[in-house]
């Protein structure tokens, strides 16, 4: 975890800025990396606040909403899920999406970490030495539909996520665990719930338009 200069509406804060403000030891820091950057960066034109939110990336997170769901553009499985509260901003490995409500959020999780999603996405994603890589957006080629609290089998993959939510939480990891065992034990205790087998079957049913 790392703070990040920027105001709580969004503004980037240089050195300067910072001082500005008032924020002395920010300033001091800001100044340090700055002149870092001006020394290394290939070129003189962007600046350090600039390149740390190109294409304003962190700063259109703010204001942060305290629900937020979140997506990995790399890996070989998908990986989601629900980020609670304000205190953190997501990095550019990260996409990141405002839920109307958690029944939308749990939707969201359930179909993106779904090996019937996963499954169908293949086709459209890269290849690598070891097979398909890297997610970015082809899941939404897919033919997700908006949730609506109105269709039942939208509120069943919300309850999905709800119940893999659980069963993930009871999981006991070890202390130093690697974040590819845990995630081999997370699944593998889903699966063991029969929960991933449930929700590859509410998805199957979403994506063919049942």
């Amino acid at each position: 975890m790392c703070s990040v200069p920027l105001t709580p509406s969004g503004e980037s804060l240089d050195a300067k800025a910072a001082l500005d403000r008032g924020f002395d030891r920010l300033a001091g820091w800001m100044r340090k990396a700055e002149s870092v950057w001006d020394k290394h960066a290939e070129s003189g034109e962007m600046t350090l606040i600039g390149r740390w939110n190109y294409h304003g990336a962190l700063g259109k997170q703010f204001p942060i909403s305290s629900l937020r769901i979140v997506y990995a553009k790399g890996g070989t499985l998908p990986a989601a899920c629900l980020v609670r509260g304000p205190s953190y901003a997501i990095d550019h490995k990260l996409y990141w999406f405002t839920p109307a409500d958690l029944a939308e959020a749990r939707y969201l999780s359930a179909v993106l970490h779904s090996e019937t999603a996963r499954f169908r996405a293949a086709a459209y994603q890269s290849r690598g030495q070891f097979g398909a890589r890297d997610f970015d957006k082809v899941m939404f080629n897919l033919p997700i539909p908006r949730f609506d609290a109105k269709i039942a089998l939208h509120c069943d993959l919300a309850t999905a996520a709800e119940e893999a939510e659980k069963v993930a939480a009871a999981v006991s990891l070890p202390e130093g665990v690697k974040f590819q065992r845990a995630r081999r034990m997370v699944r593998d205790a889903l699966a063991s719930a029969r929960v991933s087998a449930r929700t590859d079957a509410l998805v199957a049913k979403l994506l063919d338009g049942a």
